[in-house]
């Protein structure tokens, strides 16, 4: 490449040499033959006597003019033979050259020629250097122009995949440092790639949904959960404004951007989210934010059931325990009379045993909600654990001439919690029962197929209206709470029916007709 450039640059400067040299001396020859003619024009020509006298002059008459004695040119051709001198008019700016030269009859021969100074010359040739110099600056540019494409034209046309430098063995380290970047490159960017396909793909799959903003509160990155969270399509490049209007969360958003972190609540299309705000930092600079948003609805639900269990526990606890108070004081304090403390002690007795199934169904759900509850499951004959329901609850049965069938496979047997099993049966029952109309009926059926065993339970009661079917499996909740008095119930009890159902992988349905009756059917996956 060096000597590529060498050859160009010594190329363009000679031709720029002989262009202005061509010039140069096309012009000065132009030039010297006009002054030749000029001064063969202006030729003076003197003819003086050894005296000084001028004998003869063909440019003024030499009766009027002076002796030339003293002129220096003269009187150096009357002493040697030839003189010259050469004198300056500061008045035309012209020079005048004079050379003499003694005859052999003794008179001396002076010619006079007259020239323009040095200054004047110059001033003359001034148009023509500069014509010369344009016309070789314009010839020089063109040839430069040329020969630095050419110069150039391997370079940018050079494939750095398969480079071909023939003369350009200067740029092969370059190309080889080049190459070198293109693979650390290649590899860094391909570590970014993993990198950001990680992050998308964990992003992605969050629960939580997630927004990284800039420090103008516009969004750079949005996660799939964000966007299902904030109801839009898209969020990127939008600031948060755009996105959600609560004001609690754009006051804590605009916090964060000032710095500070700092978390608050939020409700949206009916669930409620726990939203942290956490400020980016670089190097003491805010550098963005990132918003997180925890969907808590679950544990809202949880929270207000738990607080409404409590109230309705302290509610139905104070029932009896007001009841056993009162009958107890009446008896301790003597108001009582003697044929009716029997009949207070009964009633006592009554509301104690209600406090102690109270007790031990909130026990029994207090395990479920904690997930404590052990599994044991055994196989067990389903058909024999129903008939032994059926006889405990007999004489219930019987007080209200109620008739229980059971129908079914008496070898239909299951997996299961036997415990937890009776109680579900149990709490069925005993609802249809408690729940019927004097002498109706109650039909236990037992069935399978190739995914579940069913346990159905139908009676003939008062049935439940379609409004509170949504709501009967909430602990304490009573359809007729006048009615549920009368017979004891403690509110928990389809409660555990459906945890327990659960627990074995199934589920309860329920179908009623207010006035026609309840169906209540449990399914419990074989496997």
């Amino acid at each position: 490449m060096n000597k590529r450039i060498f050859r160009y640059m010594g190329l363009l400067i000679l031709l720029t040499v002989v262009v202005f040299a061509a010039l140069w001396g096309t012009i000065l020859t132009s030039q010297f033959g006009t002054q030749m003619k000029e001064g063969l024009q202006t030729l003076r020509v003197s003819v003086i006597d050894p005296s000084g006298t001028v004998l003869f002059d063909n440019m003024a008459d030499p009766e009027t003019m002076e002796s030339h004695l003293n002129r220096p040119e003269v009187a150096a051709a009357l002493q040697t033979g030839r003189g010259e001198d050469e004198r300056l008019s500061d008045t035309l700016d012209k020079k005048t050259y004079y050379y003499a030269m003694r005859l052999e009859g003794g008179n001396v021969l002076r010619l006079a020629l007259t020239t323009d100074s040095l200054a004047v010359l110059l001033f003359r040739f001034i148009p023509v250097v500069l014509l010369c110099l344009i016309l070789a600056a314009c010839l020089s540019f063109v040839v430069a122009r040329r020969l630095t494409r050419r110069l150039v034209a391997p370079i940018n046309n050079l494939d750095l995949d398969a480079p071909d430098l023939s003369g350009y063995d200067e740029l092969l380290p370059l190309l080889e440092k080049i190459e070198t970047q293109k693979k650390e490159l290649s590899l860094q960017l391909a570590e970014i790639e993993s990198r950001a396909a990680t992050i998308t793909a964990i992003t992605g799959n969050m629960r939580e949904g997630l927004l990284l903003l800039n420090r103008e509160g516009r969004v750079l990155l949005a996660n799939d959960s964000a966007l299902r969270i904030l109801g839009v399509r898209d969020a990127v490049r939008k600031h948060l404004i755009e996105l959600c209007r609560d004001v609690a969360f754009l006051e804590r958003a605009s916090a964060c951007l000032a710095g500070e972190k700092g978390e608050t609540s939020l409700q949206l299309d009916g669930r409620f989210y726990s939203v942290f705000f956490n400020p980016v930092l670089d190097g003491g600079d805010l550098d963005g934010v990132v918003v997180l948003f925890i969907d808590v609805t679950e544990r809202y639900a949880s929270e207000r059931q738990r607080k409404e269990f409590s109230a309705n526990v302290s509610h139905e606890l104070k029932t009896p325990l007001t009841a056993i108070a009162a009958l107890s004081e009446l008896i301790a304090n003597g108001t009582a009379k003697d044929a009716d403390v029997r009949p207070f002690a009964g009633k006592i007795q009554k509301q104690a045993r209600r406090l102690i199934d109270m007790i031990e169904d909130i026990i029994r759900l207090s395990e479920f909600d904690e997930e404590g509850v052990p599994r044991e499951f055994t196989r067990f004959n389903l058909y024999t654990a129903a008939e032994a329901v059926i006889d405990s609850l007999g004489e219930k049965a019987a007080e209200r001439s109620v008739t229980v069938k059971l129908l079914g496979d008496p070898h239909l047997s299951v997996t299961a919690n036997l415990r937890m099993t009776d109680e579900l049966m149990y709490n069925l029952v005993d609802n249809a029962i408690k729940y019927n109309q004097e002498g109706g009926s109650v039909t236990v059926e037992l069935s399978e197929d190739a995914q579940a065993v069913r346990l159905c339970v139908r009676d003939t009661g008062i049935g439940i209206s379609e409004e509170h079917l949504d709501r009967i499996f909430e602990r304490f909740y009573r359809v007729d709470k006048s009615r549920s008095k009368k017979t004891g119930g403690t509110g928990l009890g389809l409660s555990i029916v459906k945890h327990v159902a659960e627990l074995h992988g199934g589920h309860v349905v329920v179908e009623s007709q207010e006035g026609k009756g309840t169906s209540f059917t449990c399914l419990f996956k074989k496997a």
